[in-house]
């Protein structure tokens, strides 16, 4: 089904063949307690069956010991964005700037969710007229089963989740598309039409952190996967990032990181098991 797959993860799964052909799309996977993975630089075990929600920037690699399952989809396929009026997760569950998002479940939650994944294998073996639509219906359960969960741990108070929500949207969308060209705080006050006291006001209130350090974040964390995935130049990366003076960036980076960018290109071994 063309932008559309899944597979189950084993001890014996060769992820290695799989780089290029997931490079572009979106992730859900299912990792069985016991689990471990390693997302862009952090690494998160699983106390319980846990599933993770990646887009397509997110680089991966799965301990060897990992179990689940992994489903991909372009935005072809299915559209994130078109949907998110209906489903509220763009900027929760993808998109979002200050945290990779997943949710440990509970025993009911996973028997809940890996029911839909089931049904989401049935179909990919169908050929009929209406398979590729009920896996998208599928995909939009999993998703909104998913965010009202992830709304829950994160204590989330649902009475006002929509106005929440859409702030964060917002925020989280601008920051992602803007982030390699506008690094000023008064510039995405100016476009979210606020002042630059409420929105770090809003940003502390809903992040707990300030607007300036959440930009500054996501330069280092893209800084960091072409300094480890890339053979830039540190001065065609601080280029990438908007910063035409590569010393400046250097400062930049050492400041956020306590490391210089090439003795951080020099601390990361590529993966033998990468996804991305």
């Amino acid at each position: 089904m063309e932008g559309f797959g899944s597979f189950y993860i084993t001890n014996t799964t060769n992820t290695s063949q799989l780089c290029n052909r997931l490079k572009d799309y979106y992730k859900i996977i299912f990792l069985e307690k016991g689990s471990k993975i390693k997302i862009d630089f952090d690494t998160i075990n699983c106390p319980a069956d846990t599933f993770f929600f990646l887009n397509e920037e997110h680089f991966f690699v799965l301990d060897e010991k990992a179990k689940g399952q992994l489903i991909y989809f372009d935005t072809d396929f299915y559209c994130i964005e078109l949907h998110d009026q209906e489903l509220a997760c763009d900027g929760l569950l993808y998109r979002n700037i200050t945290l990779t998002p997943y949710i440990h479940l509970t025993h009911q939650q996973a028997t809940n969710l890996c029911r839909l994944v089931t049904e989401i294998e049935k179909e990919e073996k169908n050929t009929d007229y209406w398979s590729e639509e009920k896996i998208k219906l599928l995909l939009k359960y999993i998703i909104i089963e998913a965010t009202r969960i992830w709304a829950i741990q994160w204590q989330i108070n649902t009475s006002d989740f929509s106005k929440k929500q859409n702030f964060i949207k917002k925020f989280s969308k601008l920051v992602e598309e803007n982030y390699a060209q506008i690094h000023q705080v008064t510039c995405y006050a100016k476009m979210l039409n606020i002042t630059p006291k409420t929105l770090n006001n809003n940003v502390v209130k809903n992040f707990n952190t300030t607007p300036q350090q959440i930009i500054s974040n996501r330069i280092i964390l893209q800084a960091k996967r072409l300094l480890a995935h890339t053979n830039l130049s540190v001065k065609e990366i601080s280029h990438t990032l908007g910063y035409t003076d590569s010393s400046y960036f250097n400062r930049f980076f050492k400041k956020q990181t306590s490391t210089t960018p090439l003795t951080f290109r020099k601390t990361q071994k590529k993966p033998k098991q990468l996804i991305f």
